[in-house]
């Protein structure tokens, strides 16, 4: 195996501990080792995603974290998918934000995919399912 060096957080790492205990992994390396075959394989199905999908997409960030107006140009940039948006305020410093999203699977990975990337947003979660057209019913 190839060895390879990750600088983390000290919370993260705390919380990589805690699961290496609690989770029966015997190691780090077999924690993020898991984690990382998930998440290449979730980054795969999303690329792959083909059709019409609703999704939730749900993110934290840091107020103020974010430069500038950049989380409200990317809303904007994805208006079209958007459906709806709700924000709430979960500490003094930190924000949630639920977005309801309708629309193509290459749209609605590519803004997840921005969201991921923005610097300031801590920690991105979605929800997808195929959108079913009134004529797969039938």
């Amino acid at each position: 195996m190839t060895i390879v060096s990750v600088d983390l957080p000290s919370s993260l790492l705390h919380e990589l501990n805690e699961m290496v205990g609690a989770g029966g992994f015997s190691s780090r390396s077999e924690a993020i080792r898991a984690a990382l075959k998930e998440f290449l394989s979730r980054r795969k199905w999303l690329r792959d995603l083909k059709g019409s999908f609703l999704a939730t997409l749900m993110f934290t960030y840091v107020k103020g974290g974010v430069k500038g107006d950049y989380l409200e140009l990317i809303k904007h940039e994805f208006d079209d998918v958007i459906a709806a948006d709700v924000h709430t305020h979960l500490e003094e410093d930190s924000c949630f934000e639920v977005l309801v999203l309708k629309g193509g699977g290459w749209r609605i990975r590519e803004l997840a995919d921005k969201l991921s990337a923005l610097k300031g947003v801590e920690r991105v979660e979605m929800t997808i399912i195929p959108l079913r057209i009134k004529s797969d019913a039938a």
